[in-house]
């Protein structure tokens, strides 16, 4: 650290990057590594799909954020909304709501799919995965099943950083072994990705079957008397767009059924359009019994999400006070949150920005799968809509990756950066999640972009 702890003013660009070495924690990179890169990105401004930085370059905004800005950048509609709302109401009062959360709870069940109802709102996707698994074990406990406490994720799934939800699933960029120890509610199975079946399938629909049957006899050896809940993606982003094979969900919801277990979705990064259609819910065809959505309910322009369920499961929580879901979070449904997200929602369907998503989806398939024919370093692309991937191997047939020697993902990472366009790439892992606004001719431009740099780190790695 310098020791100089002055606040540097808005346009001195070095003292901005030094400052934020020397007081602030920067996403998944540490003092030393910002120190060696000059300091981090300093944003300072935005329009549609592309960010402007304080040296003045200009990026496409590759994964939206971080998987939310779905309704694009620099909305003037949603910032007014929630503008407005914050000069009339500015927060509720406790015990009390305001018009604009009552009305997103409205909106929200006219739009999520089947029986969906009745919503608890947060302030984004961790706490939303906390509500839904708390939510799940209260209700087992409110009808006469008070030992069901364990949930049942998938590995290379991703639910949130809270010591609760961190240990469901399991991110390939962000481990665990400094969170200790595991906790007793949390149950591993397989994820049900083709590209590489833990389980041995050798087509989609076999993996999916496997999959499926180990959720099934992880219920049955922990005993069913014992689980809450099954919790997953309905496409994993983690490993990039992972989709299950056909007849994944449908198996799933029906061994929930059968065991009385209730689903849940983790709809954080897939819903609002971004796999093509309003919810991932939609694009599997499978309702959950509880639903967690944050990100793109505001496209990113408030910190909001929620936990929806259905009117089976929230029904058991009204009645008597003893009936109550005993849980709360101060800034639940923010009023100004509400307003944004209204707005936001109007945008997605006046200008159809899940069938955007589905177009765009599919034209830009067509360009990775191309890439892939071309690019021996490229071992898998997958995804549906626009939350799409590509997995690099160093050899296809074994699908071994790159060594961390080879520095694939910090250079893959630059040359996209020197291209225009911003995305971090992780050891292994493109992820492509781009604003639903996009354009053809701007999934050309992105892709363009995309074939150029693999070329130039193939060269580079001798590939």
């Amino acid at each position: 650290m310098t020791g100089d702890r002055s606040i540097p003013s808005p346009d001195d660009l070095a003292g901005l990057q030094q400052a934020a070495i020397d007081h602030l924690f920067v996403g998944t990179r540490n003092a030393a590594q910002l120190a060696e890169e000059g300091g981090p990105m300093i944003v300072t401004d935005s329009d549609g799909i592309y960010v402007r930085d304080a040296s003045g370059g200009r990026y496409v905004d590759g994964i939206s954020g971080m998987y939310f800005r779905n309704a694009g950048h620099g909305r003037d509609e949603i910032a007014d909304a929630i503008r407005e709302q914050l000069g009339r109401v500015s927060m509720h009062i406790y015990a009390a709501s305001t018009s604009s959360t009552v009305r997103l709870a409205a909106k929200l069940a006219q739009i999520t799919p089947g029986g969906l109802t009745r919503t608890f709102f947060t302030s984004g996707g961790s706490e939303s995965n906390e509500t839904s698994i708390k939510m799940a074990q209260a209700y087992h406990n409110r009808t006469g099943s008070k030992g069901r406490f364990k949930v049942i994720s998938r590995k290379g799934s991703y639910h949130g950083g809270t010591l609760g939800t961190m240990w469901l699933g399991s991110h390939p960029f962000l481990p665990r072994e400094e969170y200790q120890p595991v906790p007793s509610h949390a149950v591993h199975v397989p994820n049900p990705n083709p590209y590489r079946c833990e389980l041995g399938g050798r087509t989609p629909e076999e993996c999916a079957d496997l999959c499926a049957r180990a959720i099934e006899e992880a219920i049955l050896f922990h005993s069913p008397e014992s689980v809450s809940a099954v919790i997953g993606e309905p496409v994993t982003q983690p490993f990039g767009g992972v989709v299950p094979g056909p007849g994944y969900w449908d198996r799933v919801r029906e061994i929930c059924d059968r065991y009385g277990v209730l689903l849940i979705f983790d709809e954080v990064i897939t819903g609002f359009g971004r796999t093509g259609a309003w919810f991932g819910s939609d694009t599997v065809g499978v309702t959950p019994d509880i639903m967690s959505f944050a990100k793109g309910v505001t496209s990113g322009y408030f910190p909001m999400g929620g936990s929806i369920a259905t009117g089976e499961v929230s029904d058991v929580f009204s009645g008597s006070a003893d009936k109550t879901f005993k849980h709360m979070f101060t800034y639940t449904g923010h009023p100004a949150g509400a307003a944004g997200a209204l707005a936001n929602l109007d945008i997605m369907a006046r200008e159809d920005l899940p069938g955007n998503a589905r177009r765009r989806g599919l034209q830009m398939s067509d360009r990775l799968e191309e890439m892939k024919e071309r690019h021996p370093s490229i071992g898998d692309v997958r995804g549906v809509g626009l939350i799409q991937g590509i997995e690099f191997v160093k050899d296809r047939e074994t699908k071994e990756h790159f060594g961390e020697e080879v520095g694939w993902g910090p250079r893959l990472t630059q040359a996209l950066t020197d291209r225009g366009v911003w995305i971090r790439v992780g050891s292994f892992i493109l992820p492509l999640a781009p604003p639903l606004i996009i354009t053809a001719d701007e999934v050309d431009g992105l892709c363009d972009a995309v074939d150029e740099a693999i070329t130039e780190v193939e060269e580079a790695v001798g590939v």
